[in-house]
């Protein structure tokens, strides 16, 4: 499941994506999906892979009906967090 932030406060324009489980394959098609370039892909944490979008694109992931859309990035981790431990 793709969960995205409507604006990360510490950088207002941008947005956070990220997937339930981790998955990169999926972080990875819907990247493709929405036209974000190669480089919106973040893997420097293994822990949290994630998109970073903006502009056209962000805009568009989060009209998407098949998203989960929180306010901020602090609402994404709880968001993630919780569903984590209950899919465990």
């Amino acid at each position: 499941m793709i969960v995205i932030d409507r604006e990360n406060l510490l950088a207002p324009g941008w947005s956070h994506v990220v997937s339930t489980t981790n998955d990169i394959a999926e972080l990875e098609a819907f990247r493709i999906r929405i036209g974000a370039p190669v480089a919106a892909l973040q893997l420097g944490n293994p822990k949290w892979p994630h998109l970073d979008l903006k502009g056209r694109v962000r805009l568009e992931a989060l009209d998407l009906p098949d998203v989960i859309v929180v306010p901020t990035t602090r609402d994404l981790i709880r968001y993630v967090r919780h569903r984590r431990t209950v899919n465990s």
